[in-house]
């Protein structure tokens, strides 16, 4: 009789905790077959087939006017503004090339160090301070540094040009190694 009304009770009680527990929305099971992609048709992917260039000079042309882009430039730049290192952009750009098949994976590694180039002229003539890989954690001290040099080198270029132009300092006394050695 106990036990009947124990289960009743049980039977009326509301759950007063909600479990805590969700769904995980990546599934580790939800993942190819080991092999699968051995036994797919060939050709599935941009990568499969031939590139659309083979050549390091045509890619570089692809991915400067790519850039050069207003849409592509003011996305790079915000890119750069928020932290993001010039190198993962490179790895971006360079992959995705070759994920569309537009050049080789060889292509791709060949292009970095000129893509990396481009996006750092574009960022310094645009005074945007970037961060060359992620693992520069000192790069505003980097280009502090490298700001207050250019800094130093423009006031002595200024003190240079004051003291050329200067009354009577025409003719400078150069004078060879000889010279100066009878003296």
């Amino acid at each position: 009789m106990e036990l009947d009304k124990l289960i009743e009770q049980f039977k009326n009680q509301t759950m007063q905790e909600q479990g805590a527990y969700t769904e995980p929305e990546d599934n580790a099971f939800d993942a190819p077959i080991p092999g699968q992609s051995l036994t797919d048709e060939p050709g599935n992917y941009p990568w499969e087939h031939a590139p659309q260039t083979a050549s390091i000079e045509e890619a570089t042309d692809y991915v400067y006017e790519s850039i050069m882009k207003p849409k592509n430039m003011e996305r790079m730049f915000t890119m750069l503004r928020m932290g993001i290192p010039i190198e993962a952009l490179v790895k971006v750009i360079t992959f995705s090339g070759f994920l569309e098949g537009k050049w080789t994976v060889d292509v791709a590694k060949l292009l970095e160090p000129i893509v990396a180039m481009m996006i750092t002229g574009e960022a310094s003539l645009a005074n945007i301070p970037a961060k060359v890989n992620l693992g520069d954690a000192g790069d505003e001290d980097f280009f502090k540094d490298m700001s207050e040099r250019k800094y130093d080198m423009k006031q002595k270029e200024e003190q240079i040009k004051k003291e050329l132009e200067m009354p009577g300092n025409n003719t400078p006394d150069v004078k060879g190694l000889m010279a100066k050695l009878g003296e």
